[in-house]
């Protein structure tokens, strides 16, 4: 799949401890301040990849079939809403190539609920996108979180400007491996450094509305 021959998993990166920690505080601060609770049934997301912190290491196993289990992106914080359309209709993308059932935002019904917590920070080498996305449970319980960072090449004074679609499609492509890694309970891509399988992306266009 083109838009993983580019980039190099967490296996050989080599950041020190105190670029990591830096580059997630913001994001996992904010993660902790906004606990996942169970969404209310009328309410209303490149480079290489670090791995997940510890606690996003320890997931649930799920309780539902693969074939039958359901997704329902809930809300994708910290990313501007135009940027946002991009990385939903990327995720509905790898998702259906990857076999994920996607229902809407509103689908009480959705075995699994996704939230997900996004930040754009300048750096050195370039701009440092950090995700952490959790899942839910219909009980609200946590079951998995997992995190990453994808470096882009390029930086400006609004670190978002900076974030082009390849990095956005890239976050997604990373981010359904980790679900579709859990929810058929092979090993986390995020956790173990391994290289994300190719999912071989249909060019059939994604369900609408499905985010």
């Amino acid at each position: 799949m083109g838009f993983l021959s580019g980039t190099k998993r967490t296996g050989s990166l080599r950041l020190s401890g105190a670029i990591l920690a830096i580059s997630l505080a913001s994001v996992l601060t904010a993660c902790q301040s906004t606990e996942p609770v169970r969404p209310k049934p009328a309410a209303v997301l490149a480079g290489p990849t670090v791995p997940a912190p510890p606690e996003a290491t320890q997931p649930a196993a799920p309780a539902v079939p693969a074939a039958v289990a359901t997704f329902s992106f809930d809300q994708i914080k910290g990313v501007p809403t135009n940027k946002q359309d991009v990385l939903a209709k990327a995720i509905a993308k790898y998702a259906q190539a990857r076999n994920l059932h996607l229902v809407r935002r509103t689908d009480t019904t959705a075995t699994y609920h996704v939230w997900g917590y996004l930040s754009a920070v300048g750096g050195d080498v370039g701009t440092n996108v950090t995700y952490v996305w959790d899942i839910l449970d219909q009980s609200g319980n946590r079951v998995l979180r997992f995190a990453g960072i994808e470096i882009t090449g390029a930086t400006s004074e609004d670190p978002w400007q900076s974030v082009g679609g390849s990095t956005l499609d890239t976050v997604a492509a990373r981010t359904v491996e980790d679900v579709y890694a859990w929810i058929n309970r092979l090993p986390q891509p995020s956790v173990i450094g391994a290289p994300a399988a190719q999912a071989g992306v249909s060019t059939t266009k994604p369900p609408a509305g499905t985010l």
